[in-house]
């Protein structure tokens, strides 16, 4: 079954932490997907201030899952 799948990148600030899917990145870095879908967000941004934050940032979508080789 094909599933489409979003792309994030994780930033501090300016520099890039990790790239991957919110369950990725969430398991990676120790916190919920909650918590890095609300990074995500306009919201989040105009809260904090930019330098020494962490900043989620949707790439796209790909089609598919894990290959079976």
């Amino acid at each position: 079954m094909n599933r489409k799948t979003c792309w994030y990148a994780l930033y501090r600030g300016d520099e890039f932490v990790d790239v991957g899917t919110l369950r990725e990145l969430a398991v990676r870095h120790h916190t919920s997907i909650k918590t890095l879908r609300f990074k995500a967000t306009p919201t989040y941004a105009a809260r904090t201030n930019y330098a020494d934050t962490v900043r989620v940032y949707k790439l796209g979508k790909f089609l598919g899952g894990e290959e079976n080789d």
